[in-house]
């Protein structure tokens, strides 16, 4: 065994060339994927910067298969097995020669350039038929495959968080992926038990962040408004029945995750990027965005909201009439969002409600709720939003569907759900 080997389990039977797939970043999110093909019999790898970094990952998924033992979710024996199950390393040239290995996924941070020298070392390191993936929740993966020398193995896949609880998915063909490797992809969702929603085609974000970050952004323009912080939380839990507002949230996923997804979507150096010319200025963050939040003591890197612990936030709203018209304005984002994707060949339309429904945790997805209010209604949520955007000069697209299914006046149709 090389020296940089780690076994979670004490007595691992686990080899390099037993590793079916391998996930590179041993952050958080990484560490959970590991944890959630172990539990699902999938003999897995875990590449980290630094062996700091790799026993991290150890302790997070101890915590958490303990947790799920006291529950009574496994049994002793069990989580003595999904430890076996997952090998380490802080070298990816030991991780990569695994006669096995089938899928290399990338859940590193969001930087492009960190994940650009990511997919040229295994590119290089990789045997030739080994596909790799991107996690990545917003940046364009298409510029990763470009790093490699096989384009037509490379493939986005995007897990939600906790990803070892959480069973949504997607997963879409870049330019040049070949049906093989999206079969594959279809394959390892399957094998982590996600209920994945495969794409019709790939845009950066995919599907369900294109809907999440605009009610991020819709919560943190409400904050940059000046509106009580508690009617704001509780707008974004009475919209979509949720124990947690959209302000609540945002701390929870943080300030990188969700500055590198406005970053990305507002980025207007390339106007000819498709999602940059369907909504223009719509993601650019409000003016006192960045204000809103302070870096956190420690030196960690990480950073917190700054109305994170503030006790307005969880206190009960005084005007719940505040609270009824901010709740209309998120659900307006909401219906925009969903139906732009589907009017540009992103999703089905009867995939939307089951993805939102699946990641989110929402009771009924956008397109149910649209036929629940009525259509008509609904086109006037989103006219009278579009109205306030444009008053700010922010740009808020009516979907062509959209507007023919108010000609038609008639509810959307959904089957199935």
């Amino acid at each position: 065994m090389d020296k940089t080997d780690w076994h979670l389990g004490e007595h691992s039977p686990v080899h390099w060339d037993d590793v079916e797939i391998l996930i590179v970043g041993s952050g958080t999110m990484g560490a959970l994927l590991a944890q959630t093909y172990a539990q699902n019999s999938v003999n897995v790898g875990l590449v980290g910067r630094r062996e700091e970094s790799v026993q991290r990952a150890f302790a997070l998924i101890n915590t958490e298969l303990e947790d799920a033992r006291n529950k009574g979710i496994f049994s002793a024996a069990q989580v003595v097995e999904i430890k076996n199950k997952i090998l380490a390393t802080t070298s990816y040239e030991q991780a990569c020669r695994g006669k096995c290995l089938e899928l290399a996924l990338e859940t590193a941070l969001e930087d492009i350039q960190i994940k650009k020298q990511i997919f040229q070392t295994l590119d290089k390191l990789c045997p030739s038929h080994v596909a790799l993936a991107t996690n990545t929740s917003c940046l364009d993966a298409n510029i990763l495959a470009r790093e490699t020398r096989r384009p037509d193995k490379v493939v986005w896949m995007h897990y939600f968080f906790p990803p070892h609880k959480n069973r949504a998915g997607e997963y879409a063909c870049l330019e040049e992926t070949s049906s093989e490797s999206i079969e594959l992809a279809a394959l390892f969702m399957k094998l982590a038990r996600k209920m994945a929603t495969p794409l019709l085609k790939y845009r950066k974000g995919g599907a369900a962040n294109v809907i999440f970050v605009a009610l991020l952004l819709e919560a943190a323009r409400m904050v940059d408004e000046k509106f009580d912080l508690a009617a704001v939380e509780a707008a974004g839990q009475k919209a979509f029945n949720l124990p947690q507002g959209f302000l609540s949230l945002m701390a929870t996923i943080g300030i990188s995750l969700a500055s590198s997804c406005l970053n990305s979507f507002s980025d207007a150096s390339n106007p000819s990027d498709s999602f940059y010319q369907v909504y223009d200025n719509f993601f650019t963050p409000p003016p006192s965005y960045r204000k809103m939040f302070e870096a956190s003591p420690g030196g960690l890197g990480k950073s917190i909201l700054r109305w994170d612990g503030d006790a307005d936030v969880h206190s009960k709203p005084h005007d719940w009439m505040l609270v009824d018209m901010l709740k209309n304005r998120f659900l307006a984002v909401a219906f925009m969002t969903a139906v732009e994707l589907v009017d540009s060949g992103i999703i089905r339309l009867e995939e939307v409600d089951k993805l939102c429904q699946n990641a989110f945790g929402w009771q009924e997805g956008p397109f149910t709720l649209m036929n629940r209010i009525g259509i008509l209604e609904s086109m006037r949520l989103m006219t009278e939003k579009m109205e306030i955007s444009h008053r700010k000069e922010i740009n808020f697209p009516i979907p062509k569907l959209l507007i023919e299914q108010v000609q038609k006046n008639e509810p959307w149709p959904l089957m199935n759900l």
